[in-house]
């Protein structure tokens, strides 16, 4: 009699325990699937700021290319920036840049150097994942890297 006793009250012992080992199961299973996300998304914008740092490396690229290559006309870029600050130019990529953009922006001022003319032009290029850069957006996932030149001429 005494035996049935004592084996009536140690029943409900293992349904607590199994009752607890599935809380922290189930806890460690969100946490795990959080640091995961968050991980799979801070490696996404990492990403993305690499690529938006290579469009605006590409923008200052082409403005310096423009500026070099020297006068084609009134509507080139350096005649433009040579009088004084010139109309930004959006410029679209392809491939890995495909959704991407470069804003390049251009100001000159005519200087004096050694009793020489010479002309110092800026080039300020920013590239984002928009149409156009820069924006104000609330979107989480855009991102903007800006770069700027000097060079004289």
């Amino acid at each position: 009699m005494r035996q049935l006793r004592n084996a009536r009250s140690g029943r409900g012992f293992l349904i607590i325990a199994a009752v607890f080992l599935l809380v922290v199961l189930a806890g460690l299973v969100a946490y795990l699937t959080t640091v995961s996300t968050t991980s799979q998304a801070a490696s996404a914008a990492d990403f993305n700021s690499a690529r938006a740092y290579q469009a605006a490396r590409a923008g200052v690229e082409w403005g310096v290319f423009r500026i070099l290559q020297g006068p084609g006309g009134a509507g080139t870029f350096e005649t433009q920036c040579a009088g004084g600050a010139a109309t930004p130019r959006n410029l679209t990529f392809g491939s890995t840049l495909a959704d991407f953009t470069a804003t390049v922006t251009c100001t000159s001022v005519a200087l004096t150097e050694g009793g020489s003319p010479v002309t110092a032009y800026s080039i300020v290029s920013t590239g984002c994942n928009l149409p156009a850069c820069p924006t104000v957006t609330t979107s989480a996932t855009y991102v903007e890297r800006q770069l700027s030149l000097s060079l004289t001429k």
